[in-house]
């Protein structure tokens, strides 16, 4: 088997505001278009309504996996989203869903979302694992949670906000990194 080298940008944010699964969804393709003017939230929105809809991302224990394949995105991301407001997913444990780490990348080599997925998984394999992402209240206890999945990180902190509009809080420790070493 050939190493798959990826290479994510990463966010963390609070969600104080949805509700429901399909909010939270739409308050998630809204925050990646502020990231990737390029991109309609409308079509991000509807390519992880989609992709719901052929079987829940929940992995069990408050955490779900929305991911899906974009157009017209070069770089990959995860996005870390806490929900304030644990929201139903069908998860197969029954449990609301609280956590979003979100996949995004484009068409041109789909090998970043297998190899992300893999490590990722490990969150409804390891209790600790997941305890870390679960009580991350910064992108950079966001980013060691990730990093304890196998994944190198690096990159500039810059200052976070508030936004009233959306009721999402961005971390103080910066809204973009990088996070690196998928293999």
């Amino acid at each position: 088997m050939i190493p798959v080298r990826v290479s994510f940008a990463v966010d963390f944010e609070f969600d104080r505001t949805s509700i429901t699964r399909k909010a939270a969804l739409w308050a998630l393709a809204a925050q990646i278009a502020t990231f990737r003017p390029g991109l309609s939230k409308i079509d991000i929105a509807s390519a992880l309504y989609a992709r719901e809809r052929l079987g829940t991302t929940a992995i069990g224990g408050g955490v779900a996996l929305p991911h899906t394949v974009l157009s017209g995105l070069e770089e990959s991301m995860i996005v870390v989203r806490r929900l304030e407001t644990p929201v139903e997913f069908e998860a197969a444990d029954g449990l609301a869903v609280d956590t979003l780490v979100a996949l995004m990348g484009g068409r041109h080599d789909i090998k970043w979302l297998r190899a992300a997925l893999l490590r990722l998984n490990r969150l409804s394999q390891d209790a600790s694992l997941a305890q870390r992402l679960l009580e991350a209240t910064t992108r950079s206890e966001a980013v060691a949670a990730i990093i304890a999945l196998g994944l190198d990180t690096h990159g500039a902190q810059t200052g976070g906000a508030h936004s009233a509009k959306t009721g999402v809080v961005r971390s103080p420790q910066g809204p973009l990194s990088r996070i690196h070493g998928l293999q």
